[in-house]
């Protein structure tokens, strides 16, 4: 009897817990066009998709890709059941930041082919000029020694050319899902860390599970477009990428778009990771991401 009773007390709760819906925790606001949605569960996060028609993330009419910006790490991604589902999810939340990184380092391209042309129609530049474009050599990390402008400007100007250019969407994402297990790791949930970098002798930033003794800690970012625009930077200020510089400019010089399967080769140097190219080749490839590499970012209307 006491069975009996147990059973039908557990059914009756188990009923009751499934008539409960689940905590709303979605917090978002439009700011000029772009959703900027700081919180939210996996259901919330799809139901905003929904409603802009983001259903899918290949495919997409005129490839054009609602400006949906994703702060934060859903706060249930994890229990997401199906890989393949989770995995469509992490793409859906990446590419519009990596459309959005893509205009911001679009509009330092056209800045510096400014200076360039006026470099070329005057033979010099501007005080202001001038300061513009060592600023652009400052944060791209390019450093020439010599302070004569005949020599020092063209030489900045070209070097630059090479350095601040458009990565594919594909690579944002690949690489992003190579680093943290498609948005599972623990960097990426406590750091908004999506490519592992560190700081190295400081008390800041997350201290690693392991090798705790080795001098560095992990990156920690206030969102997660943070984390991919460090990473825009790295990759086009470490030499470490100079490869990847120069099959880009062969690949834009052949095609109007660059995909990501056309430079992905070229990352073999710039990561420690055993079979790198091979696994970021293979998933750009899997996940067709060729449809992102050809994305547009679309503002929303409030």
């Amino acid at each position: 009897m006491r069975k009996k009773l147990y059973a039908v007390i557990c059914f009756t709760y188990l009923i009751f817990m499934q008539a409960i819906p689940a905590k709303a925790e979605l917090i978002a606001e439009n700011f000029n066009g772009i959703i900027y949605v700081e919180k939210a569960t996996v259901s919330e996060l799809e139901d905003l998709f929904k409603k802009y028609h983001y259903t899918r993330f290949r495919g997409l009419e005129d490839y054009k890709f609602p400006a949906i910006f994703i702060n934060h790490m859903p706060t249930d991604y994890r229990e997401i059941p199906s890989a393949k589902y989770r995995n469509e999810v992490f793409i859906r939340m990446l590419t519009p930041l990596a459309l959005k990184l893509n205009e911001e380092i679009s509009n330092e391209r056209h800045a510096l082919l400014r200076l360039e042309r006026s470099y070329h129609r005057n033979k010099k530049l501007t005080p202001e000029e001038t300061q513009k474009l060592e600023n652009l050599a400052l944060k791209y990390d390019y450093f020439i020694r010599t302070p004569n402008p005949e020599i020092r400007i063209p030489n900045q100007l070209e070097e630059l050319k090479l350095r601040i250019n458009v990565i594919p969407p594909s690579i944002f994402v690949a690489a992003a899902a190579i680093e943290t297990n498609w948005g599972m790791s623990r960097l990426a949930f406590e750091a908004n860390s999506l490519y592992k970098e560190k700081v190295w002798y400081t008390n800041e930033g997350l201290e690693p599970l392991e090798n705790k003794d080795d001098g560095y800690r992990f990156k920690v970012f206030d969102r997660i477009i943070d984390s991919m625009r460090s990473y825009a930077l790295t990759f086009n200020s470490k030499t470490a990428f100079y490869n990847a510089w120069k099959a880009r400019e062969v690949a834009i010089t052949r095609q109007d778009k660059l995909i990501g399967e056309s430079i992905a080769y070229s990352l073999s140097l710039a990561t420690n990771l055993p079979n790198y190219v091979g696994i970021l080749d293979y998933t750009t490839a899997f996940y067709d991401l060729l449809s992102i590499d050809n994305g547009i970012l679309m503002r929303i209307a409030e």
